[in-house]
């Protein structure tokens, strides 16, 4: 199964942005503000559900960002590193909340199907579900699907960011999307159709 998580793709970065931004150059941080400042937003209110949390977050995640410009590498993009340290903010609010982090095994009898198509059919119309489902991946998961279907970025920008190969990034995918589906089955009750179904990809709009 693949879950689609559509994002809209933002345009590739000029190729002295990086280093510009690591040197706390103005114009350059205005403009990684002014091109992700929306997405970075919807990355964290699709992580919390809160809306004003998620404000508060934005802003934290550009502020801890200037803050720590000197340690960007170099290696990766400069949104890859601005997601990665968002992702890190998000976490610590989330400790800061009192929420646990989700064990790493589900247990050795959750389901692996595959969704049928009135399932997928259904889950186009539960967004909500599918994003309360990512909320309780374990961290790794819940972080790799972030950056790629919410921040939008490559398995190659997650893995140069992460500092792991891509092929790891894929697999993770792979294993998060079984997960997600082993949460989500029990949850759609009675309102799937149990049959076989033809249409192995979820799509589900932000």
């Amino acid at each position: 199964m693949m879950l689609g998580l559509l994002s809209t793709e933002a345009p590739a970065p000029p190729p002295d942005l990086g280093e510009r931004m690591r040197g706390r150059d103005r114009h350059a941080w205005e403009r990684i503000v002014a091109d992700e400042h929306g997405r970075l937003f919807n990355l964290h209110l699709r992580l919390t559900g809160d809306r004003e949390a998620a404000a508060d977050l934005t802003q934290e995640s550009f502020v801890e960002a200037w803050d720590s410009a000197e340690r960007f590498s170099g290696t990766g993009s400069p949104r890859a590193w601005l997601y990665g340290v968002a992702l890190n903010v998000n976490r610590s609010w989330l400790r800061r909340q009192g929420r646990h982090e989700p064990p790493d095994e589900l247990g050795e009898d959750a389901p692996d199907p595959e969704p049928t198509a009135e399932e997928i059919a259904i889950l186009r119309e539960r967004t909500d579900l599918v994003l309360d489902a990512v909320r309780r991946l374990p961290e790794t998961y819940r972080r790799t699907v972030a950056l790629r279907y919410f921040a939008g970025l490559t398995a190659a920008e997650i893995a140069a960011g992460e500092g792991i190969a891509p092929g790891t990034v894929r697999w993770r995918l792979h294993e998060a999307n079984r997960r997600l589906w082993a949460i989500l089955q029990p949850e759609l009750g009675e309102e799937g159709d149990h049959g076989s179904g033809q249409d192995g990809e979820l799509r589900i709009a932000p």
